[in-house]
């Protein structure tokens, strides 16, 4: 991807689907929420860990106000629709940020996450960021695959039915 997110890269998936990746920006508030009410019930409560049939003004005003050095969240879009987001946020000084994904059903199990997991990684690593961690819950066998599979160095501890994941993403020494 571009040293600049925002300007976009076409990337291709293992099985040949061709999306373009880029920032997000406040003028995808619209696409957001569209993006949002094509989710299942499941992948919502897979990434919100409950029911959240609609993303509140609030949310969406956050979700699309980043900055690029704290906060950062790419799209996937197809067909300018976005299909995917991926974001970093991290308390300011930290090293670390806290990771979140979800990915429209149809696009599911296409490498998409592990796409986007790797743009956001080397966003991050230029903000200084070393470790990405993230809390999924235990039955989100897809986006734990998605981890396990990164080639991070990674430890994941479980607290009831929340895996917490943290990934070393810093270059080798």
């Amino acid at each position: 991807m571009n040293a600049d997110p925002g300007a976009g890269a076409e990337v291709v998936l293992p099985d040949s689907t061709l999306v373009r990746v880029r920032a997000i920006g406040a003028g995808d508030a619209d696409a957001l929420r569209a993006f949002h009410s094509r989710l299942s019930p499941e992948s919502i409560v897979l990434r919100f860990f409950g029911p959240h049939p609609r993303l509140s003004d609030a949310e969406v005003e956050r979700f699309t106000n980043v900055d690029g050095v704290d906060r950062m969240a790419l799209v996937a879009e197809q067909a300018s629709q976005i299909v995917a987001v991926a974001r970093y946020d991290r308390p300011p000084g930290s090293d670390e940020a806290e990771v979140a994904f979800v990915v429209e059903d149809a696009f599911q199990g296409h490498g998409l996450a592990t796409a986007l997991l790797q743009h956001l990684a080397d966003a991050a690593r230029s903000q200084g960021i070393r470790r990405l961690a993230a809390d999924t819950l235990s039955e989100n066998y897809r986006m734990l695959n998605v981890f396990r599979d990164a080639g991070f160095p990674r430890s994941f501890t479980r607290a009831s039915e929340v895996m917490h994941v943290v990934m070393d993403i810093s270059p080798p020494a």
